[in-house]
């Protein structure tokens, strides 16, 4: 890694052990806008930096002088900012440093973060951050990499378009909660975020955008504390991996809030498919997986408490190809099953068992579609957590989801069954090209 001297605005290689060790570092959280200086094109505008002409040819050499100058003043001789101090023409270096990069902001000493749309210098609630761009909050709260940037470092403080210091991170925890849905205790650090299930954080970065597709999963990799290597060019199906980390991550237990989503519109899954599919995939179908973190919109108060009576056999969920392995309950919930354990029953009291026809004996699951309650949990309306529960419906090879855009709503028919369970393949459609 490579951070930039805020005096002399040269680039020191090392480690970010070493780094700490000495006398910390400074990082810059901001959006890029236009051509951001590039590590190659860094010495060529060193000597405009060192000059201290103002303004500068262009806004990015301000924002880099800017953003020194600030460090500086906070007593950090060493900055790094993402757009210079990377050699993106270099595989490994920018593998490497996307994996780290969590644990990098984490590391700071102190995240300066540049809101170059904002002219508010004070006051308290959600307006000091509007936009004088876009109706709202400021661009910077759109963008996926900025998620983890407010997530990971403990000292953040905010400066307006013209360096003019905002507060912290801690000052504004409540305005900050009220326009990115991220509960204030975890800003703050009062409670630690890695506290939230899958569904939340998959919630937080709902709405966010990235310039490549594939930044949506690589910019979650250290929220979600998992491992996996880049691929640009693989599209939406880096989304795809990250959630089949999140099912077999050994340093991580299952979270089947991960499952906790609806899509948002009953045609989105078959605008995403491939032509090329084991089925034929209708409206409101899908897998366990979802397309994007824009599914979790609507699943910010999903906790995993209160599921104890789901039970269900170790390893319980398994990424196979093309689908998720389940632990299916192997036998329909209809009236048969009741007929024949009353029948049962009567048998052993003495009462002779009656004549009861095929077709009403216990049988597999058939074709109809049934509840599966995830070990998952959302508030009703009387404030009362309720199992989340999605529909399956069996098909060729395996079963589906269907009805994705809802959770079965209103008190489940009966307790989520303990009775025999088999495995079962619930299958995922295949992406088209999503680059």
């Amino acid at each position: 890694m490579h951070l930039l001297n805020t005096a002399t605005f040269k680039l020191n290689a090392g480690d970010q052990a070493i780094f700490k060790q000495k006398e910390g570092y400074a990082i810059l959280s901001h959006r890029w806008v236009g051509e951001e200086i590039s590590f190659q094109q860094l010495p060529d505008v060193e000597p405009e930096l060192c000059s201290g002409k103002t303004p500068s040819s262009t806004p990015q050499i301000d924002k880099i002088r800017g953003a020194s100058k600030v460090a500086r003043e906070l007593n950090s001789q060493l900055l790094w900012i993402d757009s210079c101090c990377i050699d993106k023409t270099n595989a490994v270096e920018l593998d490497e440093t996307i994996r780290s990069m969590f644990k990098w902001y984490g590391g700071s000493k102190v995240c300066i973060t540049y809101l170059d749309d904002v002219e508010s210098t004070g006051g308290r609630g959600p307006a000091i951050f509007n936009s004088n761009e876009v109706e709202g909050p400021s661009k910077w709260f759109t963008r996926g990499w900025t998620l983890q940037e407010l997530l990971a470092p403990n000292n953040m403080r905010f400066y307006n378009k013209n360096w003019v210091y905002i507060g912290t991170k801690h000052d504004h925890a409540d305005a900050l909660a009220q326009i990115t849905g991220i509960d204030a205790e975890y800003l703050t650090g009062k409670k630690s975020f890695r506290e939230a299930c899958v569904a939340v954080k998959m919630s937080w970065m709902a709405g966010r955008t990235t310039t490549r597709v594939e930044d949506i999963a690589y910019s979650m990799l250290g929220i979600f504390n998992v491992h996996m290597n880049t691929r640009y060019g693989e599209g939406m199906e880096a989304f795809m991996r990250l959630q089949q980390e999140l099912l077999t991550a050994s340093n991580l237990l299952i979270d089947e809030s991960l499952f906790a989503w609806r899509m948002p519109k009953p045609e989105a899954g078959i605008e995403l498919c491939s032509p090329r599919q084991e089925i034929e995939w209708q409206e409101g179908e899908w897998g366990l997986l979802a397309a994007s973190p824009e599914w979790f919109k609507h699943s910010g108060r999903v906790v995993i408490d209160g599921t104890s009576k789901i039970q269900r056999p170790p390893n319980e969920f398994k990424v196979a190809r093309a689908g998720v392995i389940a632990y299916i309950p192997s036998v329909g919930t209809t009236k048969s099953e009741w007929v024949f354990r009353a029948a049962t029953v009567w048998s052993i009291v003495g009462v002779p068992l009656v004549y009861i026809p095929r077709t009403m004996l216990p049988k597999r699951r058939g074709r109809k579609a049934f509840e599966y309650p995830l070990k998952a949990c959302i508030p009703d309306q009387q404030g009362r957590l309720r199992p989340v529960r999605i529909l399956l419906s069996p098909v060729p090879n395996g079963f589906q989801r269907i009805h994705s855009t809802e959770f079965v709503e209103g008190i489940a028919r009966r307790d989520p069954r303990r009775g025999p369970v088999e495995e079962g393949k619930v299958l995922q459609p295949l992406l088209g090209n999503t680059e």
